[in-house]
Order: structure tokens, then sequence, then C-alpha cells
């Protein structure tokens, strides 16, 4: 049999050589390895947390709009609404050229241009008071925030702590606007959880099994008139915690 020598990149720029023994089934393998080589791989998504300051301060901006896209499409991935730390979290972000942009009433609108790494990702960005710059049209659930005073600047379960023993927990929150109802979930789309009489610290019970939960809330400001339902709602903040149930 006669002996072929091939020189393959690898990576790094260096070069290796390969041999493969000239025969049918040899030269079928060299095939299969160019073909896997010569496809890209694509790297995992990662999770993106954005958090967001008032410039000048310590404090964190709750209720920031916050939009991840590109700048062709600036919504393209989503977009979430800051919680009472400051907090915006995507997950499933690809690892690509990103754009995110983060607005609220009474600030000026700030973008910021990223890369995502293979690796949970932690961006800090601060809006100055004043008005204009870049604005973060929402989408899905927070399309129809129009907020109109109603704001929730202060969410927690059970007054922030780490972790609970027990499934049964206590929402604390405080809002502004007057607020009628409220409702809460651990489902992302909240949209399905049903609306409840106001409460200033309602309990809520966690789903089964131990590990982090996310509960996400929201308020509303409704009314009946003339037969027409009329509502206000708040954006939706979110808090975590670890259930470690006996």
């Amino acid at each position: 049999m006669k002996l072929l020598s091939i020189s393959l990149p690898v990576p790094r720029h260096a070069h290796r050589a390969v041999s493969f023994l000239q025969t049918g089934k040899s030269m079928t393998l060299l095939a299969l390895f160019l073909l896997v080589t010569a496809i890209p791989v694509l790297a995992p998504a990662s999770e993106l947390r954005v958090r967001v300051f008032e410039r000048g301060g310590k404090q964190p901006l709750a209720g920031v709009s916050v939009c991840l896209g590109t700048s062709a499409n600036p919504v393209q991935f989503g977009s979430d609404q800051t919680d009472s730390g400051g907090y915006a979290v995507f997950t499933d972000v690809p690892r690509a050229p990103l754009l995110i942009t983060a607005s609220k009433s009474g600030y000026q609108g700030y973008q910021q241009s990223l890369v995502t790494s293979m690796i949970p990702r932690l961006l800090v960005m601060s809006l100055p008071a004043g008005g204009g710059g870049a604005v973060c049209t929402p989408v899905g659930d927070h399309a129809a925030s129009s907020t109109d005073g109603l704001l929730i600047s202060e969410f927690s379960i059970n007054a922030g702590a780490a972790s609970v023993p027990d499934r049964e927990v206590h929402l604390d929150y405080r809002a502004s606007g007057h607020p009628s109802e409220y409702r809460a979930g651990e489902d992302r789309d909240i949209s399905t959880a049903p609306w409840q009489r106001y409460s200033a610290r309602p309990v809520f019970v966690l789903s089964p099994g131990n590990g982090k939960k996310t509960v996400y809330f929201q308020v509303r400001r409704y009314s009946k008139i003339d037969g027409a339902d009329i509502q206000t709602l708040s954006p939706i903040v979110h808090d975590s915690i670890i259930l470690q149930a006996h």
C-alpha cells in the first residue's frame, strides 16, 4: 500500500502531518474528516445580566426598559424591565455582536455594543437624569406597560432572604400610583397568572422542588366605566430565592 502524507490546519495556526493509507476506506475517512472540520462550531448561548444605575450615584434603577438586539433590530432578542435591584436578565443569548438599549422616563436613554462570550456575563450601565437619547420599545408583556405613574420601586421575596425552608413566602414591594390588583407567577410570561385583589404583603406558594425560584410580579389600576374595562399596568419586576425544604 502507498502511504499518502497530507498537512491539515489545526488550532493556533499550526500544521500537523497526518498519514492515511491510500485505500478506499482510508480516503472515505479523510473525506469525512475534511467535511467535519469545515463545519463551523456554534458557540453555546449564554446568560446576560444587565444592571442599570443612576449616573453619578449608587442607586440601582427599577423599571428601566432594556432591549437586546442588533443595530438593524434593537429588540430582536427580546426585552425586559429592571427589578428592584436594577437587574434585567436575558437567557439563551447568542454569541454575536449585540446592541443593548436602556431607557426610562425622566432619564436619558443609552445604548451599548457588546459581544457575548460563552460564560455568563454582567453588563453595568448608568443613565443620567434628563431626557432624550436612545429609546427601548418593549415587546411582549412589556409592550403594554404604559405606567402612567404606576410603578414598583421595590420588590423582594421574604424581605430579600437568600433562602427559605418552606414553599409559602411573602412578596414585599412598594408601589406608587394607587394599584387595585396584583398578579404573581414563576412563569416569565406572567400574562397567564390571575389578577388578585391588592394586598400590601401577599402570600405566594412556590412550586415544588428545591432550588432557585424566580417570581415575577406586576400590579395594575383597574376599573369599569360604562361597561368598558380600563386598566393601567406597571412594569414587571422579579426576584429569586432558594427553596431548601426539608
